[in-house]
């Protein structure tokens, strides 16, 4: 199983998850309610499940308020991938 980084970074006042792979990244935002970011993120999430299993590791974290929230949503998006990832095995979706 493959690990990816992420970690919670603040631009301009505002807070996200940002997670990197090969290049690659998503920034899931922490601090704003933007749910076509966040949509746009779990569909670039979906196509890393097709090419492989993964799990994300939070690097650097604090014991701030959004390194806190930042760590859940991790633990949280790690288990959905884990399931995401063995529905579309058993479904024959995968390009592995």
């Amino acid at each position: 199983m493959e690990t990816i980084n992420s970690e919670v970074i603040e631009t301009e006042g505002k807070h996200f998850i940002c997670i990197v792979n090969q290049g690659d990244n998503i920034k899931i935002p922490l601090s704003e309610d933007k749910p076509n970011d966040v949509k746009s993120a779990f569909n670039k999430l979906l196509e890393w499940i097709k090419k492989g299993k993964f799990e994300i590791v939070l690097d650097n974290s604090g014991s701030d308020l959004f390194s806190e929230i930042a760590k859940e949503y991790i633990s949280q998006l790690n288990r959905e991938i884990q399931e995401v990832h063995a529905e579309m095995e058993d479904l024959g979706l995968l390009d592995e």
